[in-house]
């Protein structure tokens, strides 16, 4: 009989689970080889031989970027290559691992997105996608994103949701892991995650979550793919490396026959729906606007913030059609 699994929830201060990243780093030990860039002409090819050494914090910074990039860049234009998706399982752990970990972390949930291309995961073992979700989904919950209970913490993952100038800002690593989550997650867990953002009792969170639904409608309904969301500077939720995700491997402008998912399957998104219609109305979406309105924090932009809210709960309440 299948094993019953915990309730999916995001907690502040509950952040990956070291179990989790255990069981990945065992599936996948370093490769024998070092990893290679994936756009060069001639016979030189640069390797990454730095990324060979055991220890994931003396891997060079700029190395691991430019692994990071031919990762997701290169399948999409050459097709899927054992090496890379070799180093790919080996790198997910242990990027989390090191303390600069908020630098890489949208290039790796981009990198996810093309290596797990199919959302049913076809081909991995059954522990991997709760591994996966237990980890890198849970990288925005760690005690080091939150402060008192607010999002912004010490190490920037959520800065943005905690001080903005320019408005609400749900773009970059929150977009990336609502998106992962969404993606991945078993369409049947989606209630008891979606309760548990919504009961984060943070203002800026809660809002941000409903301009990320916003400018997720285009993913949702529309069947768009990251790569052409054109969504309005306000409705904004793109993230590192999302130009490159076009739901096919290699890239449907190169290869027309190319299988096509689709960005979001579809139990996830009605199950999305039926939780939001029975967790998000149109006075709790007011009650939020009224939060944000009355926020202490001083450097808020008092005008663009408040309208933005309002634009985008408008737009969630009619397309996602809430009570």
């Amino acid at each position: 009989m299948p094993i019953a699994q915990h309730p999916y929830l995001w907690i502040p201060g509950q952040g990956p689970d070291p179990d989790a990243l255990r069981r990945l780093r065992a599936r996948a030990p370093q490769p024998k080889q070092p990893m290679g860039e994936a756009w060069f002409m001639g016979e030189d090819r640069q390797m990454y031989a730095g990324l060979m050494h055991p220890d994931p914090q003396a891997w060079p910074s700029s190395e691991l970027e430019n692994a990071l990039d031919a990762l997701t860049s290169g399948p999409r234009s050459f097709g899927h290559r054992a090496e890379w998706s070799r180093w790919f399982d080996f790198l997910l752990p242990r990027v989390l691992e090191r303390s600069d970990d908020v630098d890489f972390y949208e290039m790796l949930v981009s990198a996810v997105f093309v290596h797990c291309l199919d959302p049913a995961l076809p081909g991995r073992e059954p522990g991997f996608r709760r591994d996966l979700l237990d980890s890198l989904g849970r990288r925005l919950m760690a005690p080091s994103c939150w402060h008192n209970g607010q999002a912004g913490g010490s190490d920037g993952l959520l800065r943005q949701l905690g001080s903005r100038i320019h408005g609400i800002g749900a773009d970059g690593a929150f977009s990336a892991a609502c998106c992962l989550v969404l993606r991945y997650l078993d369409s049947d867990a989606i209630e008891d995650w979606l309760q548990s953002v919504l009961a984060i009792e943070d203002p800026d969170w809660r809002c941000a979550f409903v301009v990320w639904l916003a400018g997720a409608a285009v993913l949702v309904f529309d069947g768009e793919q990251p790569e052409s969301m054109d969504n309005s500077p306000y409705l904004d939720i793109g993230w590192n490396r999302d130009w490159l995700l076009d739901g096919s491997v290699p890239s449907r402008r190169l290869d027309r026959d190319a299988a096509q998912f689709a960005f979001f399957p579809k139990p996830q998104i009605v199950a999305l729906l039926a939780s939001l219609r029975r967790h998000l109305d149109l006075n709790t979406l007011s009650r939020l606007g009224e939060q944000l309105a009355a926020s202490p924090i001083p450097d808020r932009d008092r005008k663009t913030a408040p309208w933005q809210y309002d634009s985008a709960a408008l737009l969630v309440a009619e397309r996602y059609e809430l009570q």
